[in-house]
């Protein structure tokens, strides 16, 4: 019952064998094709408009596409012209440098022929890295004879034209996910960068914790695609073991353990948000840490000593809770959650310490309060300052932790702004049956008839099934008092509900990334409930995961973005009509 001590039996080898076989699986699966490896990291920052170079390829060549590499920076412009003599001049391209062309491989397709080509910079504020002339029908760059400066050069200029074609061998003809940033990476993928090089950050929009644990990857392996990706495969990855952990805790038994987090190593989510720079891979982790620790508080006795063990539970809960508001506002949503959660637990007390005529509940219940406003309060807000170091040591402004407040109010007033309309945007209505997954990512310049995707869509027998088992065991956990049905109810009502009235009208799936968790082990007390009432539920349990295993081999390329043919990605993944992929 709920409110009992917890039985909870011993690790076995099995289960450590069982647990690190899926977390390889996960593993690899995360950090296969993750990324290149090497990328562009000298670049020519122009000081002055007026300032530039002059590219000389030795003699006349037709030019069929040009590749620029650039970094931070989210204004600019350039004016690229051509010239077959070095005297008369004729423009070629305008190039405005955006935002969401950081670390990011643009091409620019026109054909022209020319000996000299001349960069000139129209309005600063941008890095550029590299550039690359090509061909068409070669994947090797053009060769460059020399390279000149032209224009004053500004007091704030860095490098000169030479640093743009230093390093052609790392210029790929076709950009794509490997070589270049897509989606949000452009945001937190950049911010990591700039912790690292203390540059000026650019995103401010979200606590910066997911932004300074990215940084790490961007340490150890530069600013590529593999570094600004590293660190969420790493939480992508260590998410099966934690998973693990929490479900063996929940239902006691290695299989259940087992099947739940096959399941989640099964589930597109957290594979597609394991192979970006994005940073909710992280807060999803500490989502479930926070309510695991709060459950097996509320699953403690007070009696025999139980009751100074229970405070290490509510320290674990409220560690994470501070971790998980430190990565994104959303998260501390479910802090609702932990304190409902709480309440019921302190119920249940309080009814044990009546059943065995103990006394002394009122000052057991007042410690314990008074430690929860340190454990949910005091370390909670001291981890969420804590995050904004990186910031601080960051920006060239003159703040500090008084500026904290100001700070939080610019990121309010920017999440009730956010009113553009975005074509993969969706309403928390339809998230829990993946009406609009978010396009990620779409390749270019394809062979014909090939299409390549990532999306940010999830396993639909995880998705779909894992629903219905949710309002399954709700309506028959939750009369029984079922402890892991009351703690499914108060999570994913925490952190679901309050986005029917947040102040932000513009939301994508992604945001019922905490909830996944929670479909899983629903589904997963379905599967012990079946089996243990019906004389075939090993076999229904078998069918939903084998189900699963298909659906995921199924959905792969979009997933991880293999090229697939164009009728296959239309037909055979394009499920609805929504599936904008």
């Amino acid at each position: 019952m709920y409110g009992e001590e917890a039985g909870r039996s011993r690790w076995r080898g099995t289960d450590w064998l069982l647990m690190l076989l899926l977390t390889l699986f996960a593993g690899i699966t995360s950090f296969w094709d993750l990324g290149n490896r090497t990328g562009p990291q000298t670049f020519w920052k122009p000081g002055a408009a007026g300032e530039g170079f002059i590219v000389d390829f030795g003699e006349v060549r037709r030019v069929d596409r040009l590749n620029l590499y650039e970094g931070p920076g989210a204004k600019g412009k350039t004016k690229i012209e051509v010239s077959t003599d070095g005297g008369e001049w004729h423009p070629w391209l305008e190039v405005e440098h955006k935002t969401n062309r950081v670390f990011t491989w643009k091409r620019e397709d026109q054909t022209v022929t020319a000996r000299y080509v001349r960069f000139v910079a129209l309005q600063t504020g941008y890095r550029l890295y590299e550039a690359a002339f090509f061909a068409q029908g070669e994947r090797t760059p053009l060769p460059v004879a020399d390279i000149r400066p032209v224009g004053e050069p500004g007091t704030a200029s860095e490098g000169d034209g030479r640093l743009v074609f230093d390093e052609q061998d790392m210029a790929p003809y076709r950009p794509d996910y490997r070589n270049s940033m897509y989606f949000d990476e452009i945001y937190h993928g950049r911010t990591a960068y700039e912790f690292v090089e203390k540059i000026e950050p650019y995103e401010y929009t979200h606590p910066h914790l997911g932004k300074w644990l990215l940084s790490f990857g961007v340490r150890w392996f530069g600013m590529t695609p593999y570094g600004w990706r590293f660190m969420a495969a790493v939480a992508g990855t260590l998410m099966v073991p934690v998973f693990y952990a929490a479900a063996r805790g929940m239902f006691g038994r290695t299989r259940y353990a087992f099947l739940a987090t096959l399941l989640l190593v099964l589930e597109g989510f957290r594979l597609v948000h394991s192979r970006m720079a994005n940073v909710d891979i992280f807060g999803v982790t500490f989502t479930i840490v926070m309510f695991y620790a709060m459950h097996r508080y509320g699953l403690t006795s007070w009696r025999y000593g139980g009751f100074s063990r229970s405070f290490r539970w509510l320290a674990l809960s409220g560690l994470f809770l501070g971790l998980a508001a430190s990565v994104k506002w959303n998260y501390l949503y479910g802090s609702a959650g932990l304190a409902v959660l709480l309440l019921i637990a302190l119920l249940r007390r309080r009814r044990e310490m009546r059943v065995y005529a103990e006394r002394g509940f009122v000052r057991r219940m007042a410690l314990t309060l008074l430690a929860c406003v340190f454990f949910f309060v005091v370390v909670p807000a001291g981890i969420y300052a804590a995050s904004y170091t990186p910031y601080l040591q960051a920006t060239s402004a003159d703040d500090g932790i008084k500026d904290l407040w100001r700070y939080q109010k610019q990121m309010y007033d920017y999440h009730k702004g956010v009113k553009e309309v975005h074509p993969y945007s969706s309403r928390w209505w339809t998230w829990p049956v993946m009406a609009r997954p978010v396009w990620y990512y779409g390749g270019q310049d394809l062979a014909p008839g090939q299409a390549q995707s990532i999306a940010a869509i999830g396993n639909p027998a995880v998705w779909w099934g894992g629903l219905a088992a949710l309002l399954a065991v709700w309506m028959l956990g939750l009369p029984r008092r079922d402890p892991v049905a009351v703690t499914l109810f108060v999570a994913y009502m925490s952190l679901y509900v309050p986005w029917a009235v947040s102040p932000r009208t513009i939301t994508f799936l992604y945001h019922y990334f905490p909830m996944v968790p929670l479909l899983i082990l629903a589904a997963v007390w379905m599967m012990r409930w079946m089996e243990e009432t019906r004389p075939r539920g090993r076999r229904a349990t078998a069918l939903f995961v084998g189900t699963a295993a298909v659906l995921f081999v199924w959905f792969y390329p979009v997933y991880t973005g293999i090229t697939v043919s164009r009728p296959w990605m239309d037909v055979a993944l394009r499920w609805l009509p929504s599936w904008g992929f």
